[in-house]
């Protein structure tokens, strides 16, 4: 018979790391059958949104900028914490979108949840998708260290060029484009 699994037994934690973008926590853990993990480290984190944006022509509203964990300047999707002002991950999405591109307005709409690492971090991300966005104007009020061009791009090209592997892009970005190419679908 095959044994059910059950979360592991924390029997210590403590804040090893904290600062203003990150918390690690480690915890000191046995498992059901009795194991001891001995130090496991968790980055605690705020939940944070993706928006796919579209204009009413279907280009996707994108953004490019330095990501200095890679080193590289990368195409992306709009997006950042849902801060606890925000009444719904829905409302962080129109808030982070107008704020990094200009872009609202149009219909927003939550189409998926997933967390970027369940191994080691406890967030979750939002995927949202807005659709017949519009520019409502041209500043930007960006966070420390961002500094962001705004791109749009055919719909139709992102997605191939996501699929195909010519653009390497964020993980979580290609979770949101899978939700939101099925909410699309359904759509027609």
């Amino acid at each position: 018979m095959q044994q059910k699994l059950a979360p592991w037994r924390v029997t210590g934690s403590r804040i090893t790391y904290e600062d203003r973008w990150l918390k690690i926590r480690t915890d000191q853990c046995e498992t059901q059958d009795g194991r001891v993990i001995g130090s496991w480290h968790v980055m605690e984190g705020s939940p944070w949104v993706n928006v796919l944006a579209l204009t009413e022509d279907r280009q996707v509203v994108l953004v490019c900028e330095y990501r200095h964990g890679i080193g590289q300047v990368v195409l992306g999707l709009p997006g950042g914490a849902v801060e606890k002002s925000d009444e719904s991950p829905v409302a962080a999405a129109q808030r982070e979108l107008l704020e990094e591109t200009g872009y609202g307005g149009g219909q927003f709409y939550e189409i998926g949840r997933s967390y970027p690492n369940a191994s080691n971090q406890n967030n979750t991300l939002y995927s949202c998708i807005a659709l017949n966005v519009q520019k409502i104007h041209n500043e930007q009020n960006l966070d420390e260290g961002e500094q962001i061009e705004i791109v749009l791009q055919d719909y139709d090209s992102f997605a191939q060029m996501v699929w195909s592997g010519e653009l390497a892009t964020q993980s979580l970005y290609v979770a949101t484009l899978g939700f939101a190419s099925h909410f699309l679908a359904q759509q027609k």
